[in-house]
């Protein structure tokens, strides 16, 4: 091993030969299974962090979810002029579907709401008796862009008045946002946890075998043919944590999904199947970058230690 480290650690990684390569990814599979204890601790930390920031994910999925569906319902009621004609009711409708920020606008004539609200005097107010104004129900895609939306319906022609509830809307804009940002910042944080917990477990792997680097170091091993084992290691205990981890939310979260009900629609969890997309490339992604981050960085510290990078 000594022999191979010092013919070919010192040509650096961009001239290292294909079989080279083949013989640090075996090295680092063999260290991997000579310290399983150690990778093991370093797996079952980063599955619990994955587990933690997985779920965090979710809930915010599912409350996001919640979000946009009392977005749909949060909706406002724009009314025509008493004069206008059923030729400038469509007009003001294609004006207002137009708008950047108009979802759906459904339009209610005068008649349709006097059947719906009035049914007790409808043969009393009919025609052109009826007090009641054709009707727009407008919902919006974006309601952060409430006030201008607004603004811009009431400067469309045939529009009378515009009935809404503002503070509905400004309570829900600032809740999702809260939801954004703390959803966010947990998901950092525990990966950032995961990190430190990461650098510090391989930082004692390298500590056990520091007779082992000193030794490749002595007949010439660079620093990258000394480091990449520990990269292929950081990897392993990536991957496999990711698997598993990913596995057991997958598994929770169903049963959660089975076996919860909270009586109200608005309220179901997200399927499964509309997130494991997602989930998965976080967890794979989540998982291989710490494991190789934290390897970089406790071998980076250990090697200038040593002796400094070259």
């Amino acid at each position: 091993r000594d022999g191979f480290a010092g013919r070919y650690g010192g040509r650096g990684c961009h001239a290292v030969k294909l079989h080279v390569l083949q013989y640090l990814f075996k090295e680092g599979c063999r260290n991997t299974w000579q310290n399983r204890l150690m990778a093991l601790a370093s797996c079952g930390v980063l599955i619990c962090c994955l587990l933690l920031t997985g779920f965090s994910y979710l809930v915010f999925a599912n409350v996001d979810r919640i979000s946009q569906s009392a977005y749909e319902q949060n909706v406002i009621a724009v009314y025509l002029k008493s004069e206008c004609t059923a030729e400038d009711a469509a007009d003001a409708g294609r004006a207002i579907r137009s708008l950047p920020n108009v979802d759906t606008a459904d339009f209610i004539s005068k008649d349709e709401l006097l059947q719906k609200y009035a049914d007790d005097v409808v043969e009393l107010y009919s025609g052109d008796s009826n007090p009641l104004p054709d009707t727009f129900i407008v919902s919006m895609k974006d309601l952060t862009q409430f006030d201008q939306t607004l603004i811009d319906i009431q400067n469309v022609d045939g529009v009378e008045e515009v009935s809404f509830d503002a503070g509905t809307a400004e309570v829900l804009t600032r809740f999702r946002r809260i939801v954004l940002v703390f959803g966010g910042s947990v998901i950092v944080l525990l990966l950032a946890v995961s990190l430190f917990i990461i650098v510090n477990t391989i930082k004692l792997t390298v500590h056990n075998r520091r007779l082992e680097i000193y030794i490749m170091k002595s007949v010439g091993a660079t620093d990258s043919f000394v480091r990449f084992p520990f990269v292929v290691e950081g990897v392993l205990v990536g991957f496999v944590a990711a698997v598993v981890g990913y596995g057991l939310t997958a598994a929770l979260y169903n049963a959660m999904v089975n076996n919860i009900d909270f009586g109200n629609p608005m309220l179901e969890l997200i399927p499964f199947g509309q997130v494991w997309g997602p989930l998965l490339v976080y967890f794979l992604l989540g998982g291989v970058l710490v494991g190789i981050i934290g390897s970089v960085i406790s071998m980076g510290k250990y090697l200038r230690h040593e002796g400094g990078l070259r």
